[in-house]
């Protein structure tokens, strides 16, 4: 859950994924992704009358975030306030102070988060330093180097900060297995169980609206098998995605969702409400994808563990493990590091504590600059068609 207040010391006139308080007063807005711990006061009314009085106030996102956002009729009311910027192309932005005219010129790039769907990390440069803003993310070991525009002439670029995911900054998290091997562990559960009848089935029990498009879509594309969700309207632009999934059902996984979902299983019903196909009565298993479960086992478990007579959890996480924050932030080796999450049961001391070490503030003054090495530009996998980078280029906005 963030924790981030919106604002960077570096660029305090920008306000990033906090909406509310001091951040009425930025001169410009940006949205990592669409999860609402990331959304506070997005549509609150006294935002609302902010871009009433403004003329030059924007928010700025992903285009696949932007499409998701006006999904929402919430949010319909910033539908000529919201400017797409492409992955991975710098771009140039002015942030202009209406009442005295005064105005201050960043550079923004948007580099792949691999949280959610849109999900970006947002990097600023401009007169008071190069800063990182990771939102909320997930970087497998090594991927930062290969991220092209984390670097110039070669080398890593002189990052003065860097807003940080710490959700699993935590020893207990030290290790998380990869999207590929929870996928795996997944995949192998889901299809021993459909494969013995058509009456098998099984319900994913997902508690965010989005998010877990990568599972569906890897399930559906190796099973043959849409996935049934209670609605795709966010998706309608997303070819790539809707393909997979269905409103239909009649099919053998399931994503559905409802408030008493826990208790519909329980009476032996989908959240959906369908308990038989055919006047067949259902199999059903769940499995309820999370990562603060197994973090939580005194002893190692395995990705796939048994609850139940007919439940299992699976690993799966959004966020960077310990090892990959370790990784990640060492490798760019920032001057300040600063934690935008504060781990259940740690304090901000304990969490700065972690990362300090692997700042240059407790090594030394100059940056330790690294090769860049063979480059391979990152993709979010499940946007490649949505997201058509091309080459850098820098525009105005």
């Amino acid at each position: 859950m963030s924790s981030f207040q919106g604002q960077m010391e570096e660029y305090p006139t920008i306000s990033i994924d906090r909406f509310d308080r001091e951040n009425l007063k930025a001169r410009a807005y940006f949205l990592s992704h669409c999860h609402k711990d990331h959304m506070k006061g997005l549509r609150a009314p006294s935002l609302k009358r902010r871009l009433e009085c403004s003329l030059k106030v924007f928010l700025y996102c992903s285009p696949v975030t932007k499409e998701l956002l006006l999904t929402s009729p919430k949010y319909r009311f910033w539908e000529k306030r919201v400017k797409a910027i492409e992955i991975e192309t710098p771009t140039q932005i002015a942030l202009v102070d209406e009442a005295s005219g005064e105005k201050e010129e960043v550079v923004v790039t948007l580099l792949p988060a691999g949280h959610c769907p849109g999900s970006v990390m947002f990097l600023f440069q401009g007169s008071n330093g190069t800063v990182l803003y990771t939102g909320d993310f997930r970087l497998a070991k090594g991927e930062a180097s290969r991220m092209e525009l984390l670097h110039s002439g070669g080398r890593v670029k002189d990052i003065q900060s860097v807003y940080l995911d710490t959700t699993f900054c935590d020893p207990r998290f030290y290790q998380i297995p990869s999207r590929e091997e929870c996928l795996k562990g997944i995949l192998e559960l889901v299809r021993s169980w459909i494969t013995r009848s058509p009456h098998h089935v099984v319900w994913l029990n997902c508690k965010a609206a989005y998010g877990y498009e990568y599972l569906f879509t890897n399930l559906s594309e190796e099973l043959g098998v849409q996935v049934h969700v209670d609605k795709m309207d966010m998706f309608r632009n997303m070819p790539d995605i809707l393909h997979h999934l269905t409103t239909d059902r009649n099919t053998q996984v399931h994503a559905c969702r409802h408030p008493k979902a826990e208790e519909y299983f329980q009476w032996n019903k989908l959240p959906c409400g369908i308990t038989s196909k055919n006047k067949a009565m259902l199999h059903t298993i769940s499995i309820k994808p999370s990562t603060m479960w197994f973090g939580e086992r005194t002893r190692k478990t395995n990705v796939i563990a048994r609850t139940g007579e007919s439940s299992y959890r699976a690993c799966f996480s959004f966020h960077s493990s310990y090892s990959e924050i370790k990784d990640f932030l060492s490798y760019i080796c920032p001057v300040n590091a600063y934690p935008n999450v504060i781990p259940i049961g740690l304090t901000v001391d304990k969490v700065m504590e972690f990362l300090k070490p692997l700042c240059r503030s407790s090594q030394s003054a100059e940056p330790r600059y690294k090769p860049l090495g063979k480059l391979k530009r990152t993709r979010t996998i499940l946007l490649d068609s949505v997201l058509e980078a091309g080459n850098p280029r820098t525009k105005d906005c």
